[in-house]
C-alpha cells in the first residue's frame, strides 16, 4: 500500500531514552541537532487507541522535520504536513 504524500511513512530513527538523536532520511544518516518541541498524542480510545510521542527536530543541516514514535508498536515515522 503506497503512503498518503502527506501521512506518515516508517523513518529509520536511532534513539537514546527514546528521544530521536540520529535519522535516516533519504538514505543518508543525519544527526539531531536539536528538539524543538515535543509534544504527545492520545486519541480514540472508544475505538483503536492511537498514542504517539512526536519530536520537532533540527537537523544538523538545518533542516527541521516532525518525527513520532508510535507508542504501541515503538516505531518511528516521519510526520508529513499539507500546505
Amino acid at each position: 500500500m503506497k503512503a498518503s504524500p502527506f501521512g506518515p511513512e516508517p523513518l529509520p530513527v536511532i534513539a537514546v531514552k527514546n528521544r530521536p538523536v540520529w535519522v535516516i532520511l533519504r538514505k543518508k544518516k543525519q544527526k539531531v541537532q536539536r528538539i524543538v518541541n515535543i509534544w504527545r498524542i492520545d486519541d480514540a480510545w472508544w475505538r483503536k487507541p492511537v498514542a504517539r510521542m512526536y519530536y520537532a527536530i533540527e537537523l544538523e543541516s538545518g533542516s527541521r522535520i516532525t518525527v513520532f514514535q508510535d507508542l504501541g508498536s515503538g516505531d518511528w515515522y516521519l510526520q508529513n504536513w499539507s500546505v
